[in-house]
């Protein structure tokens, strides 16, 4: 597809069309940028799920009011380390953090000590996951974080 027959489905007044623009792999970064002010959250969710998506259109996005858009924008592997700072002071964000990949170490062991189960078994499944703080999760009290624990590709004890 030209740009051009991109740039015209940008303005397309159906909003399925505009969604599956946005969810296309082969969909250029400019595009998206576009897409990412679309009035739909649904439209903008699919970019911030899209792996050619930039970390400059996750960073714009990772102020959207939707959360469900910010937390595709937690979890993409291209969101920048500055944007997934900025997005870890917003508690709603933690599970989200928690399971990528390119959260530091620092957070990651941050997150491991969450009242939240279900935050500390997304650490623990993190194959950024320092071994200690595996370890440590290991002996949680909870048994879906060691179960967690278990599945992580790094942990082999």
């Amino acid at each position: 597809m030209t740009n051009t027959q991109e740039l015209d489905l940008v303005q397309s007044n159906d909003e399925s069309v505009r969604t599956i623009l946005a969810q296309n792999p082969d969909t250029s970064t400019e595009i998206l940028d576009k897409l990412s002010e679309d009035e739909s959250q649904f439209v903008r969710m699919r970019v911030a799920a899209n792996v050619n998506t930039s970390s400059a259109t996750l960073d714009k996005l990772s102020k959207d009011d939707s959360v469900y858009v910010r937390e595709f924008v937690a979890e993409h592997l291209n969101t920048s380390l500055e944007t997934l700072l900025k997005l870890s002071n917003d508690s709603l964000m933690a599970y989200w953090i928690a399971g990528n990949p390119n959260t530091p170490a620092g957070l990651l062991n941050k997150f491991s000590k969450d009242e939240d189960a279900n935050i500390r078994a997304s650490v623990a499944v993190n194959p950024s996951t320092p071994i200690e703080t595996l370890d440590k999760l290991s002996q949680d009290a909870n048994e879906d974080v060691q179960s967690a624990v278990g599945k992580n590709p790094k942990y082999t004890r």
